[in-house]
Formats: structure tokens, C-alpha cells, sequence
């Protein structure tokens, strides 16, 4: 799409929930399920994150969750403005931090103190369960199945998603049916609990990583609450050990958990389900950076996005480089 016209919209929607003489609109991040713009009104800097799944269920989960939030003064969030479910959009004051790029021992326990302050609180909640969110662990299995079933629905009508139909049905595929005979090998020796009540669900931001923080003034911001529910505390940890744009070393990680104080959850037990599941996450991981590859129906406002060739190589080349870095071949 036009990018004159892509701002206009944006610009008309904003007008009609009240915002006048908008100027110096940008685009500041672009997904394959939302955008983000910076724009100014008189002298505010905002933001407003649109959201481009069908349906309003990704916008409703973020407002409820951030209502949550604010139940429990979360002092951490940047509180939104406005939802509105009719323009799928919502703002937000723009905060001028910046990205962390390189992690430390502090920042990791700051984050390790999000998640306890999220679950301290004894307010009954109404929460969902979060998007792909676990309550039977064999479902973190079938998660990573259900990311390699969607890819292979993909039509193959390139060169460059031959490349991507060839990886997938020699590397990807096989090293699911691997990882999974060894799970049941493994599960016989060490029988884990595999169905989780309610009560030892965690809350969860669950898209949980540096990605999705802001630092200013040493203080953490914690945004994109749009897959946020009820959750394993085990897939929680395993997608922030997986994040593929961070880099965690084993002693980051271990202070993260150590530093983790969750109810019905101790360190030990969870070690030993992250051992046995890790590997299925880092292969999910494999398919989600494959996205780009889905086959989508185009949106009702028909701005679906269409990636270039260039950016299905790229995320090719990343999905490779991933896969080699956590299982050693390729």
C-alpha cells in the first residue's frame, strides 16, 4: 500500500475519535499483526498500535489486561488512552525511551520481578487463557506440531519457497518426530505432572522478552499485552529463553528463575519441565520466524500484508541460523 495513503487512514481514524491537527505521523514498528505510528496533537507525543487481526479478540485481550494491570498498580506499563474496538486501534502517550541492547544481571531481575508482582496479588481475575497458553503439558507438544502443520499448508509457487518447503520437510519435520521419540523415552523415567489446575496457571504476558520492553531512566516499561493470559509458567519461561532477537547466557537465565518467586512452582521442578520441553519451544521458534511464509486471506480493509522475496530469504536464513545454533545442524 501507498504509504500517503496508509497515513491518511491512519490520520482519519484518529480524527474521528477526536484527535484534530494531527501532525508528523510515522511509522515506528510493523508486524505482520500490528503497526505502530508515532504522531503528535498540539504539543503530545503518542502512539497508536492498530491492530490487524480479523475480529477484535487481540485488542479486547490488551484492554483487559491492562485493566488488570492497573487493578494491581502496575507501576511498570505505559497507561493507554483509549481502545477503540470499532477502529481495532488503540493510544497511548509516547514515552521517549530506548531498546535495550545489551542485558544485565539487574535488568534480568527486574524482570524476574514483573512476572512475581503480575501473580502476588489476591485479586480474582477473569483472565483468559493466553493465546497458545498450556494447561495440559502435552500440549507443548502439540504446540510445536500445530506451528509445522500450518507450514506445510503453504503453496509452494516460488523458488523461494522451495528453499523454505525443502528445510522444512528435511530439517524441521524430522527433528520434531526425533525430539518427540526421546520425549517419550524421557517421560517414562521421569513422569511429570502433566495436568495443571487453575491455581498453578500463572499470569502471563506471555510475548515476555526485551523486545517488548522500553528503558528510560533505568526504569522498564513493559508493552504488547495482546497474547496475555493464564499460562505454564514452563512455556512462559521457555519462549523468554527462546526469544531469537536476545541473547541470554546460562547465568542470565539461571538468575531469572532463581529469582522467579511463583506459588505451587519451585525452581528444581520447573528446571526439570523446562529440560523436557525446551527443545520443542526452540523448534516452534524455527516455525514462528517462518511466518512470513503462512498463506493469509487478505483483511477486510484488504490491507493484508504481502512479503517480498527478500523478506521470506531473510527470515529463511534466520530460521536456518536458529535451528543450527540450538540443535547443531542444518
Amino acid at each position: 500500500m501507498n504509504n500517503n495513503i496508509e497515513f491518511n487512514k491512519v490520520i482519519s481514524s484518529l480524527s474521528d475519535l477526536g484527535f484534530k491537527k494531527i501532525q508528523k505521523v510515522k511509522k515506528i514498528k510493523y508486524g505482520i499483526n500490528s503497526e505502530v505510528y508515532k504522531f503528535k496533537v498540539d504539543r503530545l507525543n503518542l502512539v497508536t498500535k492498530l491492530y490487524k487481526h480479523r475480529g477484535n479478540l487481540r485488542i479486547r485481550r490488551e484492554k483487559q489486561f491492562y485493566e488488570y494491570l492497573k487493578k494491581i498498580n502496575n507501576k511498570n506499563i505505559i497507561i493507554p488512552l483509549i481502545f477503540c474496538f470499532k477502529k481495532n486501534l488503540s493510544v497511548y502517550p509516547f514515552i521517549s525511551g530506548s531498546k535495550i541492547k545489551k542485558i544485565n544481571t539487574n535488568q534480568i531481575k527486574k524482570l524476574s520481578t514483573f512476572i512475581n508482582k503480575i501473580n502476588n496479588k489476591k485479586i480474582s481475575t477473569l483472565l483468559p487463557k493466553a493465546v497458545d497458553g498450556i494447561q495440559d503439558r502435552k500440549d507443548h507438544l502439540k504446540l510445536c506440531e500445530k506451528k509445522l502443520n500450518r507450514l506445510k499448508k503453504v503453496k509452494i509457487d516460488s523458488l523461494i519457497k522451495k528453499d523454505f518447503s525443502k528445510f522444512l520437510h528435511k530439517k524441521l519435520i524430522p527433528k520434531f518426530k526425533e525430539l518427540k521419540k526421546n520425549f517419550d523415552l524421557n517421560l517414562k523415567k521421569v513422569s511429570p505432572k502433566m495436568k495443571l489446575s487453575k491455581e498453578e496457571m500463572i499470569i502471563s504476558p506471555s510475548d515476555f522478552g526485551f523486545h517488548n520492553i522500553i528503558k528510560k531512566n533505568n526504569k522498564l516499561f513493559f508493552i504488547d499485552f495482546e497474547y496475555a493470559g493464564l499460562d505454564d509458567p514452563v512455556k512462559l519461561i521457555c519462549d523468554f529463553y527462546c526469544q531469537p532477537d536476545q541473547f541470554l547466557n546460562a547465568k542470565q537465565k539461571k538468575i531469572f528463575l532463581e529469582n522467579l518467586y511463583l506459588k505451587h512452582h519451585d525452581s528444581n521442578k520447573l528446571n526439570l519441565y523446562i529440560d523436557l520441553f525446551l527443545p520443542f519451544h526452540r523448534l516452534k521458534w524455527c516455525c514462528i520466524i517462518l511466518n512470513i511464509f503462512k498463506d493469509t486471506k487478505p483483511l477486510k480493509n484488504k490491507n493484508s500484508f504481502k512479503p517480498t522475496e527478500k523478506i521470506m530469504k531473510t527470515q529463511l536464513i534466520k530460521s536456518k541460523i536458529y535451528f543450527k545454533k540450538n540443535f547443531g545442524v542444518i
